[in-house]
């Protein structure tokens, strides 16, 4: 359920090359237009799924996985991302007369 590419193993690997490697929870942070995945140095609990890949442990709340369907591990503007299968919802805004100039064109006074 979780995939790594290349390039991140290359990057978890220098990343661990000064230190004893530790798991690697991922959680569900949020964002201003949607939720995002994101990774912390930490141990499993019990309501966790624990994950070994390429001699790497991960750890994610099972609910979260989940509702995830998969995840895709990478490293993108030398910045470690996890993309769920299954995307989060986007946020929805609110258009309102007094605040307009927040809104998508379509608002209109």
């Amino acid at each position: 359920m979780i995939e790594i590419s290349l390039n991140a193993l290359k990057e978890l690997d220098k990343f661990f090359s000064s230190q004893e490697k530790k798991p690697i929870r991922i959680y569900l942070a949020p964002g201003n237009t949607s939720s995002r995945l994101e990774f912390i140095l930490d141990n499993p609990t019990s309501g966790d799924d624990v994950i070994i890949k390429n001699t790497y442990t991960f750890c994610i709340n099972t609910e979260l996985l989940k509702k995830c369907g998969g995840i895709q591990i990478d490293v993108i503007d030398d910045n470690f991302v996890a993309t769920p299968t299954i995307p989060f919802p986007k946020k929805m805004t609110s258009c309102s007369s007094s605040s307009c100039s927040s809104c998508p064109s379509s608002c209109k006074k």
